[in-house]
């Protein structure tokens, strides 16, 4: 429901509460969250150093199985570079693996030309594509040094998009500049989802062709769910599908419109960028863009598996 639909008497009306159905499986699924042996397989250590290639110049000395490792431990952990560095060194050790531990500076080098995979190749997506976007800081003073020290901010801060299905799985990932706009980046999102759905969710800011067609173009009869602006009009010819979301909130109203269309399921992706902001925080590590793009994609990687390690199960009450 809109926030404003009820503003003015928001005061009087009742908070929903929820109740958590499956605590002892959720309760597993958070203990597994730090259980080590999700980062460190078998399949990972044997293909630690790349095979050779047979070409002219030093072969790499770790694969990018152990760069993204890694990088997925630093993000999990929250931890700089150096830090994350010793962390492994004391797990092999542990585990008593015959590899050898990238330095830090290595880890930072080589997180430039990570290749991102696909993350719907990991999962099994499902029908319902929801996109959003947020912003992610990089680096300036906090809100304390500026009061108290009355100095500007001088902070800049990445936008991070996100697609989500309905299983709270994320499908897409793209970190850009603020300059990108939100609809400029769905091309791109949509070319890493490898697999069909059937509908399209997301807020007011994608209204318009460009996104319709992008959607239209990746798959042809997906159902296109984003509200149109209070002063849209029908187009000329009166039947696409924008031209029906005008016409039914006309007759019905906003708050119909949203319960016909299951408008509400977008709340999956604000609760994804909620649950990405509180394990990885709202400020990046890296500073340049490139090796930003990849703490994004494997920050997105991570909360995936976490995801389906097993998910609270609330109903309201």
């Amino acid at each position: 429901m809109p926030y404003k639909f009820n503003e003015s008497r928001r005061h009087k009306i009742k908070k929903s509460r929820y109740k958590v159905t499956n605590w002892r499986d959720y309760n597993d699924a958070l203990r597994q969250r730090g259980d080590f042996t999700i980062w460190f397989t078998e399949d990972a250590i044997a293909g630690w150093r790349p095979a050779k290639t047979g070409g002219r110049g030093r072969p790499q000395e770790y694969s990018n199985v152990a760069i993204e490792t890694a990088e997925l431990i630093r993000q999990v952990f929250h931890l700089p570079l150096r830090q994350t560095e010793g962390l492994m060194t004391s797990l092999a050790r542990v585990m008593k693996a015959d590899i050898a531990i990238p330095d830090f500076s290595s880890i930072s080098r080589r997180s430039i030309e990570l290749p991102a995979h696909i993350l719907t190749k990991a999962m099994e997506p499902g029908s319902v594509v929801i996109v959003d976007s947020t912003g992610l800081k990089v680096y300036g003073k906090d809100e304390w040094h500026q009061e108290k020290h009355d100095i500007p901010a001088r902070r800049t801060w990445r936008k991070l998009h996100l697609a989500i299905d309905e299983k709270h799985q994320i499908l897409a990932c793209e970190l850009t500049t603020p300059e990108v706009g939100d609809s400029t980046a769905i091309p791109d999102m949509l070319d890493q989802i490898t697999t069909s759905f059937d509908t399209f969710l997301a807020d007011g800011a994608y209204d318009g062709d460009p996104v319709s067609e992008a959607v239209f173009g990746k798959q042809s009869d997906a159902q296109v769910v984003i509200p149109p602006h209070k002063t849209a009009v029908v187009s000329v010819t009166g039947h696409t599908q924008r031209d029906q979301h005008i016409q039914t909130i006309a007759e019905l109203g906003r708050i119909a419109w949203q319960q016909i269309t299951g408008y509400s399921m977008r709340n999956y992706v604000e609760l994804a960028m909620q649950r990405y902001k509180h394990i990885f925080g709202n400020t990046m590590k890296a500073r340049a863009l490139p090796q930003q793009k990849t703490e994004a994609w494997v920050s997105a990687s991570a909360l995936n598996r976490m995801t389906n390690l097993g998910m609270p199960v609330s109903v309201k009450i």
